[in-house]
Parts: structure tokens; sequence; C-alpha cells
């Protein structure tokens, strides 16, 4: 018995359940040949689908106070006779093929007994092995933390092998009609974050053509089977690993060196990618998988671009089981802001004239030393930051007929706003205007705009005249020109004078 009960916390810790009921009512004496058994499985995965497989009828028992020591028969089930005769479960149990009575054989370590736990679910899971589920509809109910419980009742007592389509369950009972096991498969989860200077984040701003380092923590609990990561992207494009660039994507969980096709299978998607682990991966080991996943993504020209709230988001999930089922998503959001110019003379509340033909440059220091290149987008004037590519092309910053522009694609941060080439007959601006972009302090994602600290909607720029000295027209002019001659003249021979006058 003491050799069972071992067998039992073992099987606890390695995700099977293999579940000996007896008489909970009877202090001594054989097993009633009409006492039936339940299995109560608490906290269960709703949606998922639980299957029990007899392995062992109870032929007899005896037991005395507790701790219910004492001495069980076991017969072999037919379809298992294979499995204990001619595969892996021999090493752990011999059946007389004349009687059909069960032998425990040698000592049961931990080791062996995990290894005769993934034996026995993978034996069950062949259909070519032509074992069968008992068929037995569980009762339902519903737990207050969104599990459920189910529970099969009228079933002959025995020692029952339970498996899930998330993976293999837990749990051992030997003593008691009664067997209540505690799921503790969970389900697997995912958590992705962005990664900036070590920090984790789940959204941030940046520049169109940024690069972007995302990191997400899959767990994947024992005994978990068909588990695939989706990851789905909206304004990024997939830029690879972020530690190495001889593989598509970084994996990590500080026992596996993996290698693509061997434990992970990585497909590129339309506007994303996805891993599938493979089963080798997924069952060589019986404990909780804990794996880091990192890669780079771009913001890309066709990135929501705005100050209303709108993001690029970044998707990813899990489906896994036999059925497929879909994790909770988790989503990182990334911004990008943009903000309008307005060009004009005269009295901004008081119908302003609008300035076409100045030229103006964006630069990100103070100094006006590094310049932010820029393409144009559309026939409306719009700039984007300028991405090295075949497609943009490098354009001068330009206002149009309604002395107006708008740059976009730009992280929050501080700008420099240079006026290069006035309007002509227009004053050059002296200084470049400073231009603050920055998220709003309640957290939540709006763009605020400032003009040289001061908060706007739109960067406004003024130009003045030059002075325009008097004149006069026509012939008034000419006598001007020709008395002012004339003086000079005048001048010049006085002048001329004096010095002949003093060298004599």
């Amino acid at each position: 018995m003491k050799l069972i009960k071992k067998i039992a916390a073992i099987m606890f810790a390695f995700m099977m359940v293999f579940s000996l009921s007896t008489n909970a009512k009877a202090e001594s004496g054989s097993q009633d040949a009409d006492t039936k058994g339940t299995i109560t499985i608490d906290n269960a995965i709703d949606g998922q689908d639980y299957k029990i497989y007899k392995i062992f009828d109870l032929e007899s028992y005896s037991y005395d106070a507790e701790p219910k020591d004492g001495a069980y028969s076991y017969k072999i089930t037919e379809q298992w006779k294979e499995f204990f005769s001619n595969r892996a479960g021999k090493d752990y149990a011999t059946f007389d093929n004349a009687t059909g009575y069960v032998t425990w054989q040698g000592d049961m370590t931990d080791a062996r007994a995990a290894e005769l736990a993934k034996a026995a679910i993978l034996f069950a899971k062949d259909t070519t092995n032509g074992v069968s589920a008992v068929s037995v509809e569980p009762s339902k109910e519903s737990n207050t933390n969104g599990t459920v419980k189910l529970t099969y009742s009228n079933l002959d007592l025995g020692y029952y092998l339970v498996d899930s389509s998330v993976g293999a369950l837990c749990g051992l009972n030997t003593t008691n009609s009664k067997v209540n096991i505690k799921e503790k498969n969970g389900q697997p989860t995912v958590t992705k974050k962005i990664l900036e200077n070590n920090t984790e984040k789940e959204s941030n701003s940046v520049s169109v053509g940024d690069v972007i380092t995302y990191q997400m923590i899959v767990e994947i609990p024992a005994g978990t089977e068909k588990c695939t990561l989706h990851d789905e992207m909206k304004g990024l494009e997939f830029h690879g690993n972020s530690h190495d660039s001889n593989s598509d994507i970084y994996l990590f969980d500080g026992a596996t060196t993996f290698k693509k096709d061997e434990h992970y299978k990585f497909t590129k998607t339309t506007n994303g990618f996805t891993v599938e682990f493979t089963e080798k991966y997924l069952k060589s080991t019986t404990t909780e998988r804990h794996v880091v996943i990192s890669y780079n993504a771009i913001l890309t020209k066709s990135a929501v671009m705005g100050n209303n709230g709108d993001a690029n988001t970044n998707d990813a999930w899990l489906t896994y089981g036999d059925k497929n089922t879909v994790s909770t998503h988790s989503t990182t959001k990334t911004y990008t802001f943009d903000f309008p110019v307005f060009k004009y003379t005269g009295d901004l509340n008081n119908n302003p004239t609008e300035l076409s033909g100045a030229e103006f440059k964006l630069y990100s220091d103070s100094t006006c030393q590094t310049e932010i290149k820029l393409a144009k987008t559309d026939t409306k004037n719009n700039y984007r930051k300028y991405i090295n590519d075949n497609e943009d092309t490098e354009a001068n910053i330009i206002t149009d007929a309604t002395g107006r522009f708008t740059i976009s694609g730009l992280a929050e941060g501080t700008y420099y706003l240079k006026e290069t080439k006035a309007p002509d007959g227009y004053n050059k601006l002296k200084d470049a205007i400073v231009v603050k972009l920055e998220r709003n302090a309640d957290g939540t994602p709006f763009m605020s705009i400032y003009q040289n600290n001061k908060k706007t909607e739109t960067i406004n720029v003024q130009n003045n005249t030059g002075s325009l000295l008097p004149s006069t027209g026509g012939m008034g002019t000419t006598l001007i020109y020709l008395i002012g001659g004339v003086l000079v003249l005048g001048s010049g021979i006085v002048l001329a004078n004096k010095k002949r006058a003093k060298a004599k």
C-alpha cells in the first residue's frame, strides 16, 4: 500500500491520474459488488473534454482503520493487456495471463513513475491501440472562479486514468469510493510587453521607421498539448530576432537550446507570425514551461498617425489542446503623432493673410544641426518622416496656397521647426520654433502640442514684411537726384582747393 501511495504523490506532480477507489464506509472486509464510485474534477476548465480510462478492475480489498493501509487485489482490463505485456507498462507492473491478477514490479522512484505516467497517456491517446474511455456524462457545477466542477458518477471501482483535451490531469486516490481530483493543469497564457531601456511597457510612441523590441512570456503547464503562439500586428512589420540575426526569433526557457523545426516551428504570416511548439518539446518535461520570446518590429508607413488616440496594436494569443482553445489575448499599443502648421501675416484672430512659399526644416536638436528628413505623402501638403527605401523621396517643406502643411509620423518629444526661406517680401524668422509633443498626463493616449511652451492645436507662424523706405515719384525724384549730385560735386571741388592752398 505504501508503494501505491508513493505513486499517487508522484503522479500529482506529473499531470496524471490513476484513480483507484474503495468503499469508504467499510472499516474492514472485502469489496461490495454493488458499490459504485464517483470521480469529481474540481477547477475543471470549462469547454475542455475530460476522458476517463479504466486501467484495472478492483477485485477485492481489505483494510482496517486510518490510514487505511491494507491489501488490494487488481485485475487487468482487456484493453490494457497490450500496454502491460508488450509496451512500456511491463517495466512497472505485470499480470498473470491465467488469472489476470496484477503485481507491481520494482522500486517506484520519481523518475520511473513519471515515465509510466507519460507512457500510459500516450498509449491511451493512440487510436490504433483500441483503448476507449468510459462512457459517462458528468454533471457540471459552476465555480466562483470561472472554472467548473465535473462529477462522474456510478463508476465501477478500479484504477483510472483521467485525461483532458488540454493535457494530462493530476491526482490519485486509492482509499475512497469518492475521489476528488484538483485540476492543476491550468491554462496556457501569454503576456506581451514592449521592452524599452530594460523597462516593460504596455504602450509607447515612436517615429515611423523606428525599431520596437517586444517580449512575451508564455506559460505552458505540464501536459499541455498542441500549443501555438499567434502574433498579429497592425501598422507594424516583423523585423527579426532581437538577440541573434541568425534565427527568426529568440526563445529561452532556461533549460532548452531551442532549435527551429525540432522544438518549434516558425511561420511568417501576412501581418505577423506563429510559433508552434512541437510535440517533442511539449513532452520533454513534466514541469511547467516558462518560455521567454522576444523579437523586433518596425513601425511602417501604413501606421495609424494622429493625435486622436488611435493605436497601432500588437496582439498575441495562444491556441492549445485538442479543441484549439483560444487563450486570453495580450495586446500592446504604439502611437505616432502629427502636428499642423499655419503660416500667415497680420492678425491671427482677425482675418489673417495666408502665406505661401515659406520653406522650413525640422530638427531634433536646439542647435538645428540634426535634421529630420521628411517625405511628401500626398497633394494636400502632408509630410511624413522619411524612410530610406525605394518608395520615399526626400522633400522640402513648403507652405501651399493656404499657408499650411502637416508633419506626421513622429514620436512624442521636442522638435525644432526652422524657417529657411521666407515668402518674397517678408522677413525670415530669426529663431527656430520649439514644438513639443507629449501624451496627456492622465495617461490617455491623446497628444498635446506645445509651441514655445504654450499649448496649442496648430503651430501658428507669423511673418512680417520688411521696412519700406519713403520715396517720391516723377520729376521730383529726378531733381532730388540732380541736386544731390551737384552738392557732392561741389563738395569735392572745395576740398580739392583747400588741399592746393596748404601745399603752397
